[in-house]
Formats: C-alpha cells, structure tokens, sequence
C-alpha cells in the first residue's frame, strides 16, 4: 500500500497500518522523553510486525544498524520485504524474544496481527480494542467488523530465543535503542538478558501491560540498571492496562 509519506509498504491490513503509520510517523510515538539516535546506531525492534518503527527510524536517522525480530511467518514475511525495498541495513529474524529458548504457541490474529500474543485473552483484547477504536474515530460499524474479525485465531508455533544469547552469538557490543512491543511479553524479554549485558543496553522504549504486577516489575528492572524512566499513557488508552516506558542511561 502507499504510505502518506509517498512511499509503499508491504503489510497484512491496510486499517491496521494506517494506525500504525499515524502513531509512529505522525505522533511520532517512540521519540519522547529525551529517545535520541545518532548515524552508526544499532537498534533492536522486538515484536517488529510489518517493520513500520525499524522503517521510520530508517528514515530519520541515517546509518543505523537493525536487529529486527518477528515470529509470526505473514508479518515476518512483509518485513523482510520492506527490509529489502527499503535497504533497511540489518538482520530480520522469525523469532520471539524471552527469558528462555525453545518454542512457545502464539495466538495469531490475521486481522489485528500486531495484537498476536504469547499471553492471549481474546475477551480482554477485544473490548480493549474496540475502546481504541472507538477513541479513534471509527464509526461503529467499522468497530463492529474490526472486532468481530479477532475471533480468527491461529496457534501458531514459534522459536523463541533470549536476548543475551543473541546478543553473544552476533557480537553485538551496544544496543543504543531497544524497542519492545510485545503484547504481554515484555517483561520476559527483560529477563532474558544476562547481568552482564545490561550494561550494552543504551536507552529502552516499550509498550507495557500493567497486568499482575507486570509495570512494577518492568520498571525496577530498569531503575535497577541505572535508567531514568519516563512513563506515559496514549489518551486513546486512558483507563487501560497499557503504557508506554522510555528509558535512559543516567549518564547520558
């Protein structure tokens, strides 16, 4: 599809893009609090869907480094294209991250795929959905199909692997942005770096779900490890289990 900026994206649902595009191009959602990128950077874009924040990082920022992850095979599949008509420079790999390898089931949404979760509550997911729907100016029609459309699930199998092993096996020496969007996985995806590599670890923003201890969790990690933490909530999610965390070395 054609982006508003002029360029094509190849994507699974043009509704679901579009969202995605005004969130991360136009509101620019994940350069607040003082997220900055300099040109040789290297960024990891965990829970990477189609590739829209490695694309709009691409493009803002010249020279950066990508380690992009995505373990369900149709979005897997667009990124990598977009990777390629692009010349996003980096890796992309159909993996999940956590605190542990081996393989876990996915429940995938073909028609709200970047709400595809490790940690699945179809009921919860889909009021939760319908508010921001219903917040963003969908006529409820619209509202009404988009949600009706979550009950297409598919279990689908997939390879996950923990950050530091990546991090070992590609060298990788700093990782100046972490981006995490991962529907419930968040926490385990902290977790699964080593004590030793926090330190490779530059600045940090993620979506996190304020789900049974999740947020309080998320956040001593973090302030643990020498980050300030600015935490913030879209007001289209206002009253939801879902905040955005940006987090900086104090040195910097």
């Amino acid at each position: 599809m054609k982006l508003p900026n002029g360029l094509t994206a190849h994507h699974v649902n043009a509704g679901e893009t579009a969202l995605l595009y005004r969130d991360i191009f136009v509101e620019r959602c994940y350069m607040q609090h003082g997220i900055t990128l300099s040109p040789g950077d290297t960024v990891f874009d965990v829970g990477a869907n189609i590739g829209m924040a490695s694309l709009f990082f691409h493009l803002e920022f010249a020279g950066l480094v990508f380690h992009a992850f995505e373990p369900a095979p149709v979005p897997h599949a667009a990124l990598s294209a977009n990777f390629a008509t692009h010349e996003i420079a980096g890796t992309v790999t159909a993996c999940a991250l956590s605190d542990r390898s081996g393989t876990a089931k996915l429940s995938y949404y073909p028609n709200s795929s970047s709400m595809s979760s490790f940690h699945a509550d179809p009921a919860a997911e889909a009021a939760l959905m319908r508010t921001f729907l219903e917040r963003s100016g969908f006529d409820e029609e619209d509202v009404d199909d988009m949600v009706d459309g979550r009950h297409v699930v598919q279990l689908i199998e997939c390879p996950v692997r923990t950050l530091s092993e990546v991090i070992a096996e590609r060298g990788v020496t700093t990782i100046d942005l972490l981006k995490i969007d991962v529907e419930k996985s968040e926490l385990e995806v902290l977790r699964g770096l080593s004590e030793a590599d926090w330190p490779r670890i530059r600045q940090v923003v993620a979506e996190v779900h304020d789900i049974d201890g999740t947020l309080d969790a998320f956040l001593s990690l973090l302030y643990g490890h020498g980050f300030t933490v600015a935490l913030e909530q879209d007001e289209l999610l206002g009253g939801t289990e879902i905040y955005e965390a940006f987090a900086v070395r104090k040195e910097l």
